[in-house]
């Protein structure tokens, strides 16, 4: 993944892998390394770890996602997936929302039992695992997704009116975590409209199916943090963030991180010969 960016002067690749079994082996299932290299001459001048800081990235994104598109007074989430993501997505939407309850799912109990009692002792607030996706979703303000599932993870019909959905988990063309009711109710933003519609099974099957248009893709949250688009029109308003991961957002924090690095006096300088 790619990417540059004119402003801040950066220049970056990430290398990044998914492979489905890798947890039977107790490692992520996605894997990062990032290559910060000087914007005028291409000089390699950076290698980082980019698992952790991807993860900061997304979970960044969503809570802007969910600052500009969510209801103001939401305050009960619920997360499906209890992995390295949804740790920073949590701590993302504390930032944005005043978070009082969280309800958080996954097919591994014993993962969202730990995710729970680790996450309510960080955020000093109310966090409980539940035995099933329907109890989760049911009655949450803002819903997150991030499974590595290829087939939706819960009904629609259990989408209240005004929640709000951050959609980070899967990112193939043919595999989709949301259902059609979920997509068919919901005034629909991405991250970037290109990347979506090669890249989000969730919106790109049911417009194969000829369920939806691409039209029914209403903008780029980028659009609606400038006001050229409208986000959030009422309290009613089901509203849904589909991201699949940009490459500029990737060279952003590794800008930062690296900026931050040197200032601190971290890091090894090594030679490549």
């Amino acid at each position: 993944m790619p990417a540059y960016l004119e402003g801040l002067g950066a220049l970056s690749t990430k290398i990044v892998t998914s492979f489905d079994r890798n947890p039977s082996k107790n490692l992520p299932t996605i894997m990062a390394t990032i290559c910060l290299c000087d914007s005028k001459t291409g000089e390699l001048i950076s290698v980082m770890e980019g698992s952790y800081l991807t993860a900061l990235r997304t979970g960044g994104l969503g809570g802007l996602a969910a600052k500009y598109l969510s209801r103001e007074d939401a305050h009960r989430a619920a997360l499906v997936g209890a992995g390295v993501q949804a740790r920073t997505q949590l701590m993302a939407l504390a930032e944005v929302r005043k978070i009082t309850s969280v309800k958080v799912y996954d097919i591994l109990r014993e993962k969202a039992a730990a995710f729970a009692t680790e996450m309510q002792e960080k955020l000093g607030i109310e966090v409980r695992s539940c035995s099933g996706v329907a109890e989760a979703v049911r009655g949450s303000d803002i819903i997150v997704t991030v499974s590595t599932s290829k087939k939706p993870v819960f009904d629609g019909d259990l989408i209240e009116p005004g929640a709000h959905i951050n959609a980070f988990g899967n990112f193939k063309p043919n595999e989709r975590e949301l259902d059609l009711k979920t997509v068919l109710k919901s005034r629909i933003f991405v991250d970037s409209r290109e990347a979506a519609l090669a890249e989000a099974g969730d919106l790109l099957i049911p417009i194969r199916e000829r369920k939806i248009k691409r039209s029914h893709i209403l903008g780029e949250i980028g659009e609606v943090i400038i006001g050229s688009k409208p986000g959030r029109k009422s309290d009613d308003d089901v509203t849904l963030f589909k991201s699949v991961g940009i490459g500029i957002q990737d060279c952003a924090a590794a800008s930062l991180a690296y900026t931050k690095a040197k200032e601190a006096g971290l890091g090894k300088e090594i030679t490549l010969r």
